[in-house]
């Protein structure tokens, strides 16, 4: 009964890795006709749908209403989806307290985090091309004060240049139920999408998740619902 505009369905899917733990990846390739490429293709298309022809960049947050929705492996996918139609795309983590979007991907070198607190006097000698039209922006070092730096003249001039470089910008952002990071981020973005979990989240929260959309608490909230069993 939720009126929250629901974006997509993402199938479960597992990669153990040799130590027998999950591991996130991107599984979006050109040329794919698998059930998770189909999925990513829905999600793509109605996030398009969503934010309209208005010309220019389309700066998305995903969060979640609890750790371990796959959030991180979500943004990665969709992002990789994004490049695949010849868009030149953005994923900037800014879970600034676990860098998850960061791990994923084995970057450790300075990013996000040096740019805001003022060490670093350009964001774009950070960037990672991981695939072709497909950037990243990594935390870097993990900073004290991650939400002060989000509150900074410097977020929000760093997020108005990079509208002017790229078609998509995709923000990884920590879950809601920990902290207020993603409220502060909302106000950059054009959308916000949310990540819920089959089997992991509970029924109760959903009249939550119904009043934030009603109080307009996200700016173009959505949802979607991972890791569902077929």
């Amino acid at each position: 009964n939720l009126s929250v505009p629901f974006l997509a369905e993402i199938p479960l899917y597992v990669q153990k890795g040799k130590s027998g733990s999950v591991t996130s990846q991107i599984i979006v390739e050109a040329g794919k006709r698998d059930m998770m490429n189909a999925a990513y293709r829905v999600l793509r298309t109605n996030v398009d749908l969503m934010l309209g022809k208005s010309a220019g960049c389309k700066v998305i947050m995903f969060a979640s209403f609890n750790p371990g929705a796959g959030k991180t492996f979500t943004v990665m996918n969709i992002a990789a989806s994004m490049a695949l139609k010849n868009a030149k795309v953005l994923m900037i983590d800014l879970d600034l307290r676990k860098a998850s979007l960061s791990k994923a991907l084995g970057l450790e070198h300075s990013g996000v985090a040096a740019y805001l607190n003022g060490k670093a006097a350009d964001y774009r000698q950070n960037l990672d091309e991981i695939q072709p039209g497909l950037f990243v922006l990594p935390v870097g070092t993990l900073p004290p004060n991650p939400t002060e730096l989000l509150l900074s003249d410097n977020f929000k001039s760093m997020i108005e240049q990079m509208r002017t470089q790229f078609d998509y910008i995709f923000l990884d952002c920590p879950p809601i139920d920990i902290v207020a990071d993603a409220s502060i981020i909302t106000e950059l973005a054009d959308m916000s999408v949310f990540v819920m979990r089959a089997n992991q989240m509970t029924k109760d929260v959903l009249p939550q998740i119904q009043t934030l959309y009603m109080e307009k608490k996200y700016r173009h909230m959505a949802i979607i619902l991972n890791s569902v069993d077929i």
